[in-house]
């Protein structure tokens, strides 16, 4: 049996879980990183450009719903680790499961096309080009480094940069002493926010022009600070889904969820939304799952004090003085831009994955519905981490190339293809769910086939 081969494009955490998959499922797998590390995100001033990793970051998602199914993160660790510490953690994977051989650094795939036979990619490294064909692709590249400026009338003749380039109080700028306007309510808005007001800035505004739900990472607890996350359900692809859940319709389930998952959030954290908005933020929307929500410890508190002071959307610039939709203006020395990223994949035209909408369809949310060999991994809306659903996808690609997976009809893969991320915030352990119940289809249909005279 010829063994088939599959380029992965990207070696942050979800390309090394897809590697690692496909790889153990027997596939020839070819991971290709322009950086000349493993980790992506996680490598702070990353030589591929691309990194937004700041002194100061950890993850916004606990180590229990961030960890793959067979390596956990160590049990010594926070709650919420560092960045050091999961770039640690990733090179600890690449040697467990021996990976490295399979990762080319160093090496960029400029374009990516279909053939008769699957795809040609074009890859360029430091010394050489070259175009070689696979039967697969699987996307891992990501969508949080294409950074977004917003646009704003007139000139801002202080320091304006995107939160990518953002390292720490000092760099790429010293705060000290400066009047600081962070554009974004984000996880990375408010926590830049946070920091810079206490760093020596003299003062911090926090500007937004929608409203998001806004969480502490801790609340006291009777033993001290508990994670708001300690005792979510389903947070993670393989917890149980309650035997009640299992037997409803997928569509059913998940707007029960999605209802729960409101009502609790709101009879939880809804005080806390009100306050917010109350000291100057937008109101948050009305559903929590609407966008998924950010995690800021203390974010009211200096609110409150006036450290930080929360202003609407930015109109206009003229020298420093920035004007605000509100009317109101200020002069600011520095704008930390927190404005988020496009979904790009420049390697892909986009006849071939239409991303011009900072979205794409895609049937059970990693495949591309004309392009069935071609996998969109680690892009999600989830209300956990973003890795073990990057590794259950490869699982469910795995099935599918092997041919012990077979998919259903056209018609019905269009009825299952839907947007990734203009979508409520959906829940890992239902998801996984839905895959496992396409799967057992597909393993029907496999045995209908071979029944057939």
């Amino acid at each position: 049996m010829v063994q088939l081969s599959v380029a992965v494009i990207g070696a942050g955490p979800c390309g090394l879980a897809a590697t690692k998959t496909l790889l153990q499922a027997g596939f020839a797998v070819t991971c290709f990183e322009s950086s000349d590390v493993w980790g992506g995100h996680w490598v702070i001033n990353n030589t591929n450009g691309c990194s937004a990793a700041y002194e100061s970051l950890t993850t916004n998602t606990t180590k229990s719903m961030s960890r793959f199914s067979d390596f956990e993160m160590p049990s010594d660790w926070p709650e919420f680790p560092a960045h050091y510490q999961v770039r640690d953690w990733l090179d600890d994977y690449v040697s467990a499961f021996e990976l490295e051989p399979h990762i080319e650094l160093n090496t960029r795939v400029t374009h990516a096309e279909p053939s008769a036979t699957g795809w040609k990619i074009r890859a360029v490294a430091p010394n050489s080009t070259t175009v070689r064909d696979f039967d697969a692709l699987v996307a891992a590249s990501g969508n949080y480094w294409d950074a977004r400026l917003p646009e704003f009338r007139g000139r801002f003749s202080g320091e304006m940069f995107h939160a990518q380039q953002y390292r720490s109080p000092n760099s790429p700028v010293d705060v000290n002493n400066k009047v600081v306007v962070v554009v974004g309510s984000g996880n990375t808005g408010c926590e830049l926010a946070l920091e810079i007001s206490r760093a020596g800035a003299h003062q911090v505004y926090l500007s937004a022009r929608s409203g998001n739900w806004i969480m502490p990472k801790y609340v006291d607890g009777s033993r001290g600070p508990v994670s708001i996350a300690a005792n979510a359900p389903m947070s993670h692809p393989l917890d149980p889904v309650p035997g009640v859940l299992k037997v409803l319709p997928q569509a059913a389930r998940e707007a029960i969820f999605t209802h729960l998952g409101g009502y609790m959030m709101r009879k939880r954290f809804g005080d806390l939304q009100a306050e917010l908005h109350k000291a100057g933020l937008p109101a948050a929307p009305q559903h929590p799952l609407a966008k998924r929500p950010a995690v800021a410890q203390g974010l009211l508190d200096v609110l409150r004090c006036g450290r930080i002071i929360a202003v609407g959307a930015i109109e206009a610039c003229t020298g420093k003085t920035l004007s605000f939709h509100s009317g109101e203006s200020i002069e600011a020395d520095v704008v930390v831009c927190a404005t988020g990223y496009r979904l790009t994949y420049p390697y892909l035209d986009q006849e071939v994955l239409d991303t011009s909408h900072d979205d794409m369809q895609l049937f059970c949310g990693l495949m591309h519905p004309r392009q069935h060999h071609l996998f969109v991994v680690g892009v999600s809306r989830p209300t956990g981490g973003f890795w073990p659903i990057a590794e259950v996808q490869a699982m469910f690609i795995a099935e599918l190339l092997s041919g012990k997976y077979v998919l259903p009809t056209q018609k019905a893969i269009d009825r299952q293809t839907q947007p990734v991320l203009n979508r409520m915030a959906f829940n890992p352990a239902l998801y996984n769910l839905a895959l496992q119940e396409e799967l057992r289809r597909g393993y029907q249909r496999v045995q209908r086939h071979a029944g057939a005279p």
